[in-house]
């Protein structure tokens, strides 16, 4: 009984203390009210400009109504309800700074707060976006914030969107950097193929067959790596069909639901002078892909006798 009545006295004096706080009960309350009548009108399809700024020190009654305004794309409202609340910042002020922000067209800056919060969700959001649009600068720019954030786990997506840029100096620099730094990475795989894929790009091709070996020694279920290296030698430059045809059986022994294996070996055959076996790489292509048109036509191609000449 006596443990009962201390407990009641404790929350009574913690309810008294908490209704003067700023911020306590009182306050809370507030804020739910408010944000719930937000929310009716909002249904109701009020927009956000012509509703009331919450007055008194209700931060997230504020937030709340800037981010309706920002779904309205109502930017100027959005800012002007924004900035005030900066001088006391806290992350869903942030958040929602940086949301307004990449709405204006100030997507550097955005990106920097994003950074600032950690937030590796919403910069890969803006990362792959600028990446399948083409905006190198933007993609740039988020990849080395999140490279900033996770060396190890973002160098690889780093060092790519370097390569497709042509800064291959810089890519291979820091693939090299992260190999030393982290070299039990479970991300050690795709460093090295990226290495080898860069010298691809620099017509160094032996140095490319060479890495491309090592990849898959290490990892001979390194999909990727069997493909690029199989490539490679099918390529004029090395014009190494029968190395081509071994990476390709891997590939099909790897991955035997996927048509792209079948249509490389095939392929290879060809080039390595078996139509024969060409001609059966395609037959069990269209196993896997009945309708594949590359399959359709080499079969009817390589089952027509060669008529003899006249």
């Amino acid at each position: 009984m006596k443990n009962k009545l201390v407990i009641a006295l404790l929350a009574a004096v913690f309810l008294i203390w908490s209704t003067f706080k700023p911020g306590g009960i009182v306050a809370l309350i507030r804020e739910n009210a408010w944000s719930l009548n937000l929310l009716k009108q909002v249904n109701q399809g009020i927009s956000a400009s012509a509703l009331a700024l919450p007055s008194g020190n209700l931060p997230d009654s504020a937030i709340l109504l800037a981010r309706q305004a920002l779904k309205e794309n109502n930017l100027p409202l959005a800012n002007q309800i924004i900035q005030p609340l900066l001088a006391q910042p806290d992350r869903a002020i942030l958040e929602t700074y940086a949301e307004y922000l990449y709405a204006n067209g100030q997507v550097p800056e955005a990106i920097n707060t994003w950074e600032s919060l950690d937030d590796t969700l919403l910069l890969e959001r803006v990362a792959d976006p600028a990446s399948q649009q083409g905006d190198p600068q933007i993609t740039l720019l988020a990849y080395q914030s999140l490279y900033r954030l996770d060396p190890e786990k973002y160098s690889s997506s780093l060092a790519f969107t370097l390569k497709s840029q042509g800064q291959l100096a810089e890519a291979t620099e820091l693939l090299r950097a992260s190999m030393q730094q982290y070299p039990n990475s479970k991300y050690a795989s795709d460093w090295l193929r990226y290495l080898a894929d860069i010298s691809v790009g620099q017509q160094d091709w032996q140095q490319a067959e060479l890495t491309y070996r090592q990849v898959v020694n290490e990892n001979p279920s390194n999909q990727t790596a069997w493909r690029n290296l199989g490539l490679l030698y099918l390529s004029q430059a090395v014009n190494k069909p029968l190395l081509a045809v071994e990476c390709f059986q891997q590939l099909v022994k790897l991955s035997p639901e996927e048509p792209s294996g079948y249509r490389y070996l095939a392929q290879a055959y060809e080039l390595a002078g078996d139509p024969q076996k060409a001609l059966l790489t395609y037959q069990n292509l269209l196993l896997v892909a009945p309708d594949d048109p590359t399959a359709l036509q080499a079969v009817q191609r390589l089952s027509t006798p060669i008529s003899p000449a006249p």
